[in-house]
């Protein structure tokens, strides 16, 4: 029992301050709020600022997050704001008793049956754009965790398609007819504190439907496939039957295989062959192959050595280094041949790692790769075959000039396409590539 002349303990706890377009949403009276942002609109600064403050009131909550990483980043940050207040705290059970009667319990989506049994009067979920199954995981574990108490549920993510639950919960805000429900859009610049030309560098770096996904929280068609499902699919054919100008090849690493893409002069696949066997062999059989037709090889790492004793062999190989940027320049080369529908492959195998491959926006800028547990051998392959075609065809990557599908030979192209600046010959490969690489 508190003597009386024992004063109150005034505790510190330091919460986000929230910007205006934070401000607008956590305000709205909606007893269901879905936010479709932009990266580094302050999605998840909201989240753990309103989960503070019904914790603070003495209320439960939930956070409910994607994966294990990102349910501990949300977690350890509760911890350090609310630590002055906590009672007791479970590191296994990821929960926090506060003083003030409050309960937080941090929770993952990988389960099918999240918080069975509790009760929340909020319940937060995070990343819901890549939330497996949301929408089940919704009406089946979370949606019952608000009855007893009348609940509140925020739901915060970066769109990744059109396809997901996410869009149709935002739909269900966005419809109007139900007033339980509200959806806000809100793209990176609304936050403040995001420098206007880190987004537009953005805005020049990326194509412009993934730019709108990324960076204003509008979902596209084909979530976060950079190429576009639909354009993948139009330049499905037939393998091609013509000889090879030129060849991209992509050495195997670990469990990968070694690819081998080679290109006619109308940009169509006509080789295609992929394995895995010991660095002698894949010497030998890439020889054998591409013979003296110009090669572009993955000379990174190990590649540098194998790129080497290629060349000593006698072959037309130009060393290729990924390196973030060129990495960038190579997708975006194989972007615009997709959009331009200038390019033809071959059903199969490459075609699903291409309908596969995904790009993810880090604060180092764009990452191109495939999903964990898919290959992109063949992607990579295929960029570094065109990468090479656009110079053995004397094309210029910045496409100042017109490909060999608009020549004067090309039985596919009508007379009036047959303009001065067009006309080349088909098959002048005498521009060869560089040993010393680009």
């Amino acid at each position: 029992m508190r003597s009386p002349s024992a004063q109150p303990t005034t505790v510190d706890v330091r919460l986000h301050k929230l910007h205006p377009g934070q401000k607008a949403i956590a305000d709205h009276p909606a007893r269901f709020r879905v936010v479709m942002c932009g990266r580094r609109f302050g999605k998840s600064a909201l989240g753990i600022r309103l989960v503070c403050d019904a914790a603070l009131k003495g209320q439960p909550v939930g956070w409910f997050a994607p994966s294990y990483k990102l349910a501990l980043e949300a977690w350890r940050e509760l911890v350090v704001r609310l630590g002055p207040l906590i009672d007791r705290q479970s590191e296994q059970d990821k929960r926090l008793e506060l003083k003030t009667g409050g309960v937080v319990e941090v929770w993952t989506l990988d389960s099918p049956d999240p918080a069975r049994g509790r009760k929340y009067a909020l319940a937060v979920i995070d990343e819901a754009g890549i939330a497996k199954d949301l929408l089940a995981v919704w009406q089946a574990a979370i949606r019952p965790t608000l009855v007893d108490l009348g609940g509140r549920a925020l739901i915060l993510g970066t769109p990744k398609g059109r396809r997901h639950g996410f869009v149709v919960l935002f739909h269900r805000g966005e419809a109007g007819d139900d007033p339980d429900w509200a959806s806000f859009r809100a793209s990176t610049l609304t936050n403040p504190y995001i420098p206007a030309e880190e987004v537009e560098a953005a805005r020049k770096e990326l194509p412009p439907e993934i730019f709108q996904q990324e960076f204003e929280g509008i979902p596209t068609d084909d979530g976060a496939n950079p190429f576009g499902l639909d354009a993948i699919r139009t330049c499905v054919g037939a393998l091609s039957e013509e000889k090879p100008v030129v060849y991209g090849v992509d050495l195997a690493r670990s469990m990968d295989y070694t690819v081998v893409v080679g290109l006619d002069p109308w940009m169509k696949v006509c080789v295609l062959e992929r394995w895995q066997s010991p660095w002698a062999e894949t010497k030998t059989r890439i020889a054998e192959m591409v013979k003296h037709v110009p090669v572009v090889a993955d000379a990174t790492g190990v590649g540098d050595a194998i790129v080497a004793d290629l060349q000593t062999m006698g072959l037309s190989v130009s060393p290729h280094i990924f390196t973030q940027s060129s990495k960038l320049r190579l997708m975006q080369r194989l972007i615009a041949v997709f959009q331009a529908k200038d390019l033809t492959i071959p059903e199969g195998w490459l075609q699903s790692e291409l309908e596969a491959f995904e790009f993810t926006y880090t604060a180092n800028g764009v990452k191109y790769e495939a999903p964990k547990g898919y290959h992109d051998d063949g992607v990579m392959a295929l960029a570094l075959a065109i990468h090479g075609w656009d110079r053995v065809q004397c094309v210029k990557p910045d496409g100042s000039v017109p490909p060999p599908s608009l020549i004067g030979n090309d039985p596919h192209v009508a007379e009036k396409d047959h303009t001065p600046q067009s006309l080349a010959t088909v098959g002048d490969f005498t521009s060869q590539l560089p040993s010393e690489g680009w």
